[in-house]
């Protein structure tokens, strides 16, 4: 299995994000993993410390109302990823000037190799794709915003 497939596989989903910026969707996506077992609860505040930090180095905010915060940290033994939906957008600074609706966060191993860039330009990829990411922000539940991003 590719690591784009498993990377899917295991994302956690929220179709409804609340925040109104990109460091509260990302508070509020590392939150998620924890709920959802993906994240130990001791190692939340380290793992959004290090997708901050990144995000304060360079924003991960792109044009088509995508943003791709991640971190490398060792609080993750495997690629870690959220997918956050926000229906009417947040402002976040984009490139373009349009809100942000689609926020995808990584956690990344220090030991990992390229897989997550690989993970990372393959998502991109599909979500410039205007049709897949109004479907993909229209969706209702998980299984329909994987189908998307798994081309089917």
């Amino acid at each position: 299995m590719s690591t784009y497939a498993a990377m899917l596989d295991r994302a956690i989903v929220i179709n409804s994000l609340k925040s109104e910026d990109i460091f509260s969707a990302i508070a509020e996506l590392t939150d998620a993993l924890v709920a959802a077992g993906a994240l130990e609860e001791a190692k939340r505040d380290e793992a959004k410390q290090a997708i901050v930090r990144r995000e304060m180095s360079a924003s991960t905010v792109m044009t088509d109302e995508i943003a791709l915060p991640h971190g490398r940290t060792d609080v993750v033994n495997e690629l870690v990823c959220a997918i956050g939906l926000h229906k009417e957008g947040f402002s976040a600074d984009a490139p373009d000037g349009q809100p942000t609706r689609v926020v995808i966060l990584m956690l990344v191993p220090p030991a990992a190799g390229s897989g997550y860039t690989t993970f990372l330009g393959t998502v991109s990829r599909t979500l410039m794709d205007e049709d897949k990411r109004a479907a993909m922000i229209a969706a209702t539940d998980r299984d329909s915003v994987l189908k998307i991003l798994r081309g089917e």
